[in-house]
């Protein structure tokens, strides 16, 4: 096709972009030259990355129960920890998540244990796979960098690289258009995935093209990330090596890591952590959920090939964690999704959220109908991850004994055979889990539930928000009964002394609440009256102002609590209080008034 029909096909393709409707990979070696000049029209509605605690703990040691006081004592530096790295491939990818601005399909795949994930990759199998915005915009609020992919394959792939390795000016001319797609479009940095061929005589040259990419990236955007797959070796060779060693080392050494070929054995981790010496962190042990020729068989065992990677300290590539949505559908995927991460959590390190002001209703970024303040707004499915919520950072408890059954009633055709109300009937109740029958604004809200006598508090966050004075902390909640149960909010804090406290936001007195009236390191506080809150409405304003009601619609009830803190919040759990199971929870804030 000669450079003027490229051109017509490139303006037409990218001015229906231009619209701000969909999002799409780039095809062509010329497609990416020409599109160094573009900026989606959605460009200033991408979220900049959040900033995280630098400290994590282990899931081993952060469950949704078993709260203490000495929490921060577990705690551990993030820089000193294997990272997770999550890689999206979702039948061939851009469906209905391409849409800019959401799509009807409310039953469509979505993430939500962000707080487990240090880096998301979307990938596909174009040249250049451009992350939708609404993945950017949801990985981003949760503080996870966003890669996009660069893919070459096949014979297709060795003539697009004879193009870039032409001479080192065409390898800097594609670099600087890869650098400023990449900033233009929002999102942190690239996989590189060249499964084709390469001439010897150019392998220096495609050395030169990563170390490009890796420094002009980071001169651009600081906390970008390029990372190598392991396809190609050093003589130009389409050969996995399922290990870093002298083959691909050339390509780790000028990038910010290797991403594992996943048929690798206990010995090639083994290797790979000793040939990578100080910078074993940087190496990601590819496991494909899909389980093929993979250790441990993927699927609900998954966990196995990621225990074994942690045995040997390695980074964790997780390749098309989708496959709960993909293989079951819908219908149950939330419960289905709780028990793939539940058996994962311990291997993870998890991070909270460090900025204030901070809100949350929970939605996942779809529902049946939309909900402003309890009142349902539109009667309208959607899905539009860009308005998904901060999400809790631990996984829902429900146990898993209703998988298995599940499971072996999937057909060859991926429809489950047992009838709805029979998985109802199996399927089990988790302490903290989504609840998508109602909300307070958005999709959704939690479900809390209290599933023993001895089980009292669940945590919701663990975070780090520093507090230099007065605060409004707010939340919303709804018996999800007849009853009149309700919760306490329990906010755990440190002081610059490293003195743990607890700080009970009292919704109603419970058993529990009683018994720690009076106890060292506990206290207690009361909402704030009618009258109160209309006298805060006279000198608060923005978003502290916007919420200060006492009751919303459909029975919700919102409270508000002053502090004044000059400590950090490390975590955050409620308890339920009353005589019934289970309370809807669907907001909580944390606003500083100085």
């Amino acid at each position: 096709m000669a450079d003027d029909e490229n051109e017509h096909v490139i303006d037409e393709r990218f001015e229906w972009n231009a619209c701000g409707n969909t999002c799409t990979p780039i095809s062509s070696y010329l497609d990416v030259l020409k599109l160094k000049c573009f900026r989606p029209a959605w460009q200033n509605n991408i979220l900049k990355l959040s900033n995280v605690s630098v400290n994590c703990f282990s899931g081993k040691d952060l469950h949704c129960h078993e709260i203490c006081i000495d929490l921060p004592k577990h705690r551990k530096k993030r820089s000193n920890v294997p990272k997770t790295l999550f890689c999206h491939d979702l039948k061939g990818g851009y469906l209905e998540d391409r849409f800019v601005h959401g799509s009807k399909k409310h039953d469509e795949y979505r993430f939500f244990h962000w707080a487990g994930i240090d880096t998301f990759i979307y990938f596909s199998h174009q040249l250049v796979t451009i992350p939708p915005p609404v993945w950017i915009n949801s990985a981003h609020l949760h503080g996870t960098k966003v890669l996009g992919t660069l893919i070459t394959e096949w014979d297709d792939g060795k003539k697009i690289w004879e193009e870039i390795l032409k001479s080192d000016s065409t390898v800097e001319d594609f670099v600087d258009s890869l650098v400023t797609i990449c900033y233009n479009f929002g999102f942190d940095g690239y996989l590189i995935n060249v499964e084709n061929v390469i001439p010897m005589e150019h392998i220096g040259k495609l050395e030169l093209f990563v170390s490009l990419l890796h420094s002009k990236l980071h001169s651009k955007i600081p906390h970008a990330e390029v990372l190598w797959y392991d396809s190609v070796t050093n003589e130009g060779k389409l050969k996995w090596q399922n290990e870093l060693n002298d083959r691909n080392r050339i390509f780790f050494d000028n990038c910010d890591g290797i991403f594992l070929n996943y048929t690798w054995s206990e010995e090639d981790l083994k290797n790979s952590a000793e040939i990578a010496g100080s910078r074993h962190l940087d190496v990601y042990v590819g496991v494909d959920v899909f389980g093929r020729n993979c250790y441990g068989g993927g699927h609900f065992n998954t966990y196995q090939a990621v225990e074994v990677a942690r045995k040997h300290n390695l980074s964790l590539a997780l390749f098309a964690p989708s496959w709960v949505h993909e293989y079951f559908g819908g219908s149950y995927f939330v419960h289905l999704e709780y028990v793939f991460w539940q058996k994962l959590w311990p291997y993870l390190y998890i991070r909270g959220p460090t900025q204030l002001p901070f809100r949350t209703t929970f939605c996942q970024g779809y529902g049946e109908k939309m909900y402003h303040n309890g009142l349902v707004t539109c009667n309208s499915s959607w899905y539009n991850l860009s308005k998904q919520q901060y999400q809790p950072t631990v996984p829902s408890c429900l146990n898993d004994s209703f998988v298995d059954p599940v499971v072996k009633s999937r057909t060859e055709e991926g429809s489950i055979s047992f009838e709805k109300q029979d998985i109802l009937k199996l399927i089990s109740v988790g302490c903290i889990q989504h609840y998508p029958q109602d909300a307070f604004t958005g999709g959704g809200c939690l479900q809390v539930c209290q599933l023993s006598k001895d089980r009292h508090s669940q945590r919701i966050f663990t975070c780090s928000f520093e507090s230099r004075g007065e605060v409004l902390i707010s939340f919303a909640s709804k018996p999800n009964s007849e009853d009149n149960t309700s919760i306490n909010v329990v906010l755990l804090t440190e002081d610059s002394n490293g003195v743990c406290r607890s700080w009970v936001l009292m919704g109603q007195f419970s058993n529990k609440s009683k018994s720690d009236m009076g106890k060292t390191g506990v206290h207690h506080v009361f909402p704030k009256t009618e009258k109160e809150i209309a006298d805060l409405k006279e000198t608060v304003k923005g978003m502290a102002h916007d919420q200060l009601s006492l009751t919303a619609g459909s029975g919700w009830k919102l409270r508000h609590y002053l502090l004044e803190l000059h400590e950090t919040i490390v975590d955050i759990s409620v308890e339920l209080c009353g005589p019934g199971t289970a309370v809807l929870l669907g907001l909580f804030s944390i606003i500083p008034l100085e």
